[in-house]
């Protein structure tokens, strides 16, 4: 008599079946294609005139390809825009005019690579070169950065996962280069704690498969360089601290859509309009409303 179902022995059957656990638990569920929008209204700067509403589209992709039992390639894409739309005298202390609505982009690919060491240690390292800028004059150098990570996840005990590693990315203006240190874990299949230093920290209850509710602090921002009308340019920084309520459902394995509303409650900022000599509207913003919409596509 033949067997209902045969034994999937494809690579990528072999690796599921030696590591799908471990790949289904060491992080919070994240969709391999997410479409999001994002919204921050009436942001101040601590002392400076004015303010500015945060318009944020999003486009990130990721996808695993295998080429081993114990490995996979990871090849994807990614698209952050930020526009502000800033009030007539943000940006005009010791200036004779304000910085004005600005626009910046993020664009580049994602490169990476995951191998596991042993059957509870995985490596995985990504490289995400692009370009970081308002796109108002060609690109030179200065528009393009390569944020990029290395993370060691290790399954010391039955679902807790250690993480540690390292990262690039210019979230922090002063450093560039700093460490990885954090864990997920599993404490039931309805609760989990997701904590990676120095970007993210999150608490889920599920309490169905289809549907997850979560309380978190996120940190994020980048560097950009922006144009001025005479060839001159500069660098800007952003940095929002985000304390959040999300709730993600599932429609189906493919389909997904997650909801998250909370608010900035701290964050770094120096912005100018590119100008020589322009006087920085900088320093820690003030608590302000933040919320998102992520549309989830999974292959």
């Amino acid at each position: 008599m033949r067997q209902a179902q045969e034994e999937d022995n494809t690579i990528r059957g072999i690796f599921d079946r030696v590591h799908g656990d471990f790949m289904a638990n060491r992080e919070a569920f994240d969709p391999d294609v997410e479409l999001r929008v994002r919204y921050a209204p009436y942001q101040r700067i601590g002392g400076e005139p004015g303010d500015f509403d945060l318009y944020g589209y999003d486009f990130d992709a990721e996808i695993p390809a295998m080429i081993s039992t114990e490995s996979y390639l990871l090849f994807g894409a990614y698209q952050y825009g930020r526009h502000y739309a800033t009030s007539s005298g943000f940006g005009s202390k010791n200036n004779a005019t304000g910085i004005g609505d600005r626009t910046v982009t993020a664009a580049g690919v994602r490169l990476g690579l995951g191998v596991f060491l042993a059957d509870n240690w995985l490596l995985e390292v990504e490289t995400n070169p692009g370009v970081y800028s308002d796109l108002e004059a060609p690109l030179t150098h200065k528009d393009y950065d390569f944020y990029s990570s290395m993370l060691f996840t290790v399954e010391t005990i039955d679902h807790f996962y250690l993480k540690f590693g390292a990262r690039y990315n210019q979230t922090y203006i002063n450093a560039p280069w700093l460490p990885y240190l954090g864990f997920s874990w599993v404490l039931a299949p309805e609760f989990r704690i997701d904590l990676l230093l120095p970007e993210k920290l999150e608490l889920t209850y599920s309490p169905s498969a289809s549907t997850s509710f979560s309380l978190g602090t996120m940190i994020q921002g980048a560097q950009y360089f922006v144009h001025a009308p005479n060839g001159q340019g500069n660098d800007i920084q952003v940095q929002e601290i985000i304390s959040y309520l999300g709730m993600l459902h599932r429609f189906d394995e493919r389909f997904s859509l997650a909801m998250r509303a909370g608010a900035i409650v701290a964050g770094d900022y120096r912005l100018n309009n590119g100008t020589a000599g322009f006087d920085d509207a900088e320093g820690t913003l003030d608590p302000g409303f933040y919320a998102d919409v992520t549309f989830g596509i999974n292959w």
